[in-house]
């Protein structure tokens, strides 16, 4: 049996709302965590094998983690996998062939579009506040301005109704940034960088570097 070795996956980004393609060989999937990472900066979750099974640690749409299990023929012979969230049941991408993959995400892409999918703002404490903070950070993470100090730094984030919390996936340093005052959004659009220290928590303005 000849198998094509060449698999991908197309995930939902929450954090800049836009599909992430990745592009693998299944001889690169370990059982050490691979990364994947947004264009945008974000770290959507990591990829990894579990024995029989493979495991995707991924944000959903609303940007709360969610672990996934498949077998080996979904992971390495299915032409397409929807990738489901376990409560809604809502896409947040495929995995696949990658040109089956690359034809279901142009499609889902105009679905996200032109329905209320995306994160909806009004479900936000202070929409207008946590509009600025988002895009401020996403402004950050394009320009590589958002980083943690471990040796193997993977930033990822998480989006509540008050807050907004970036996470390092490899050694789970975290900080907190608020979104719901006017003071909170003044205090982010300082910012120039986000310097995490390795497995910490913290509040925005003790780990920030301000603007100078």
């Amino acid at each position: 049996m000849i198998v094509n070795s060449e698999r991908a996956l197309a995930l939902y980004c929450p954090a800049c709302q836009g599909i992430q393609d990745h592009v693998f060989s299944i001889f690169e999937i370990s059982k050490y965590p691979r990364h994947l990472q947004c264009s945008c900066g974000f770290v959507q979750g990591h990829i990894r094998r579990l024995e029989k099974h493979y495991e995707l640690d991924l944000l959903s749409v609303a940007g709360d983690r969610i672990r996934l299990l498949y077998s080996l023929r979904e992971f390495l012979f299915l032409p397409l996998v929807a990738i489901l969230e376990p409560q809604s049941g809502q896409e947040v991408g495929y995995l696949g062939h990658p040109y089956e993959v690359e034809e279901a995400a142009f499609l889902l892409g105009d679905e996200w579009e032109y329905s209320d999918v995306q994160i909806d703002l009004d479900e936000f404490v202070n929409p207008q506040v946590m509009h600025r903070v988002l895009e401020k950070l996403q402004e950050l993470a394009e320009n590589d301005r958002i980083k943690c100090g471990c040796e193997h730094p993977s930033v990822g984030v998480d989006i509540y109704a008050d807050k907004v919390e970036l996470v390092c996936s490899f050694c789970g340093s975290a900080v907190l940034i608020g979104g719901t005052t006017r003071k909170d959004q003044e205090r982010i659009a300082r910012i120039t960088e986000i310097v995490m220290e390795p497995s910490s928590h913290a509040f925005l303005e003790e780990r920030l570097k301000p603007l100078v």
